[in-house]
């Protein structure tokens, strides 16, 4: 299991690196299709392989629950960017790439409070489901909201934006959460039924 997180760190360092290149420095960084199809899959990959580092560190849940999770997680990273056609009120990719303002997903204090919510909810429901979903989601917003506070900073209303984050930090950030967010969901967990009998999100 240690080397299978090695190779994961080391993939999700690649994939930022090589997506951040693909996108915004290739030859076909200048088409708006191209720019965004290849946006969507960096955001999605990163979404999938900081999921995969969070469970490599978990042994006790099944193979099912594990790909359902990680499907989540990948589907929510790649989701985020839905509020681009809801900001610029347009289907059409010019529109949604040339916006002046962010969208309420883009807003990394939104994602605090709907997760705090949620661990509580889970917390006090025992519902170790909803707390798994938590950390997906966690995982989610983080790795998107990182990357692109790359460039611009992170939303935290009501007190505006960031600075963007320096290269160096965004990826080592990329690469180190996955493994501090498994530690602290088997660190909290204790209070929860260890054993998953039925999968349900409610």
């Amino acid at each position: 299991m240690r080397f299978l997180k090695v190779i994961l760190s080391i993939a999700i360092i690649c994939s930022a690196y090589v997506g951040d290149y693909v996108v915004f420095r290739s030859k076909y960084s200048s088409s708006h299709t191209f720019r965004s199809l290849a946006d969507c899959s960096v955001h999605a990959t990163l979404g999938f392989l900081s999921s995969a580092i969070f469970f490599s560190h978990e042994h006790s849940l099944n193979i099912e629950i594990c790909v359902l999770n990680v499907l989540i997680c990948t589907f929510v990273s790649l989701f985020i960017d839905i509020d681009h056609a809801f900001v610029a009120r347009s289907i059409y990719l010019k529109d949604m790439t040339n916006l002046k303002q962010r969208g309420i997903f883009h807003c990394t204090t939104f994602w605090l409070l709907i997760t705090i919510l949620l661990l509580l909810y889970s917390y006090f429901q025992k519902k170790i489901n909803i707390y798994l979903l938590s950390f997906m989601l966690i995982l989610a917003y983080s790795s998107h909201h990182l990357r692109d506070g790359n460039r611009r900073g992170l939303w935290l209303y009501p007190f505006g934006s960031s600075p963007p984050i320096d290269k160096h930090l965004y990826i080592f950030l990329l690469t180190v959460l996955p493994h501090a967010f498994a530690y602290l969901y088997h660190t909290f967990k204790g209070g929860f039924v260890k054993n998953f009998v039925v999968y349900s999100i409610v």
